[in-house]
């Protein structure tokens, strides 16, 4: 490739490629995707402007942080003898592509990947200097016990990620204030992890949250806080003085942020991926105004055009996703006034959807009895909802829907992962972030397949 060629087209050339090859239902083979990320490398090595994406200052530590981050959640994964696991390869160089075009913060967690993440992490950034990456880590709530836990737990982490301090740390998942009270007040947690950021073995301090608009005022109240993550998106936004509904609370949350000058870490910019998959009316709004734009990139200006939002992780599984979103960061803008009433409109086309909002994040997991929550909803809505089944009156659909549903049920589930093993026992409802009824849901799709079985016929074996 000619070195006049700047780097940022070189990005849209071929990143446009990419994206126009999958949008026609081309699907880029392993080798070609290597192929890019190596030329792409090459291209760098050669000198050439590798264009940047957009960054913001994050006082706390008085440096600029990536506007978007690498949430390291959702990295592209193989089959293995040990089952499904990362991909190292593909993912490190992933992982280096974000670096080069200006990524420096990433986030990892205990759970992620099922406590392959951390390890991963840190084992594709040691190659850079300490001080160039901002690495995020959080204490895993949801099975804590005891403070002595939480430091063997810590100290693993620091091993795992092969750092000796994190930029920013995080009490994970905050749902409730009786939980928090006794774990990280009466246990002394807390006070071990501030005299853990005394030490300089952890930077800033701060908690993701997942818990209700009373219980963040109480959180934001108590402790002067380097900042905290929230999810944030269009979807999830409410105006001021309308009342918080389900996850319908993000704004609300940002603005007692804002009051109380808190800097801002955002998850699920595209709520899980919905935001990038709308129903077609409301995808046409949008398309009109940018016929090329990703749905995404959308979502991920809205995020970026609210001030106090220094990073956005966006939780990438493979190379379309981390093209699409590293073009958006570099060249950004925030909404116009245009673009703005644009979402709204698209919001009230989607107002009747009956998709279920969830974002597959699986903090659900484990259910005690077996149910793969997580992907039941993601059939529901994949296959499902756009081919107009209503779960409330599955009688509507027809005989060839029914049948196509039921096979994609079949296919995807193990017998003991099916909806029908749910006991409504709702150890899963404290645990989702998006408030979602689960068990009355579940059992809501466990009936649609039975009768849509009884209706054509067609076992589900």
């Amino acid at each position: 490739m000619s070195k006049e060629v700047s780097r940022r087209t070189f990005l849209k050339i071929l990143g446009g490629g990419l994206a126009g090859m999958a949008a026609g239902g081309a699907v880029w083979k392993r080798h070609e995707i290597m192929a890019f990320l190596d030329a792409d490398k090459a291209a760098a090595d050669a000198g050439q402007d590798m264009g940047r994406v957009a960054t913001r200052y994050y006082a706390p530590l008085g440096k600029d942080l990536s506007l978007l981050g690498f949430g390291c959640m959702r990295l592209p994964t193989k089959f293995s003898a040990q089952g499904r696991v990362i991909d190292t390869e593909l993912g490190e160089k992933m992982i280096d592509f974000a670096y080069r075009h200006g990524i420096n913060y990433f986030d990892t967690a205990w759970f992620y990947h099922d406590g392959q993440s951390e390890g991963f992490i840190g084992q594709a950034l040691k190659k850079y200097p300490r001080d160039s990456v901002f690495l995020a880590d959080k204490m895993p709530t949801p099975i804590l016990e005891s403070l002595n836990q939480a430091k063997e737990i810590f100290q693993t982490q620091l091993d795992r990620c092969q750092v000796t301090y994190f930029d920013n740390y995080m009490l994970h998942s905050l749902t409730s204030r009786d939980e928090f009270e006794r774990l990280y007040i009466q246990n002394g947690i807390l006070e071990y992890l501030r005299q853990e950021k005394s030490r300089g073995r952890i930077r800033c301090l701060g908690f993701s949250f997942h818990g209700d608009v009373p219980f963040f005022q109480y959180l934001m109240d108590l402790y002067p806080w380097d900042f905290c993550m929230i999810q944030l998106n269009y979807a999830d936004w409410n105006d001021l003085g309308e009342a918080p509904s389900g996850s319908r609370q993000a704004g609300d949350l940002y603005r007692e942020c804002r009051e109380k000058n808190v800097p801002i870490f955002v998850m699920e910019p595209v709520k899980g991926g919905n935001l990038a998959d709308l129903p077609a009316s409301s995808a046409a709004i949008l398309k009109e105004l940018h016929p090329d734009a990703s749905l995404a990139s959308w979502a991920l200006r809205w995020v970026g055009s609210k001030d106090g939002v220094i990073t956005m992780n966006s939780g990438m599984s493979n190379l379309e996703q981390v093209l699409d979103n590293v073009r958006t960061m570099s060249d950004f803008s925030p909404l116009s006034p245009a673009e703005e009433r644009a979402i709204q409109r698209s919001m009230g086309k989607n107002a009747d959807s009956m998709a279920i909002p969830c974002t597959y994040c699986r903090y659900c997991d484990p259910c005690p009895y077996g149910v793969d929550i997580a992907t039941v909803f993601q059939l529901y809505n994949r296959f499902g909802e756009p081919a107009g089944i209503d779960m409330a009156h599955p009688d509507r659909a027809d005989d060839a829907k029914k049948r196509q549903f039921l096979t994609r049920y079949q296919n995807n589930l193990e017998r003991t992962q099916r909806a029908s093993q749910c006991t409504a026992c709702k150890t899963c409802l404290p645990r989702c972030p998006q408030h979602i009824p689960i068990s009355k849901n579940i059992r809501a799709i466990d009936d649609m397949v039975q009768q849509f079985s009884r209706d054509t016929g067609k076992v589900v074996i």
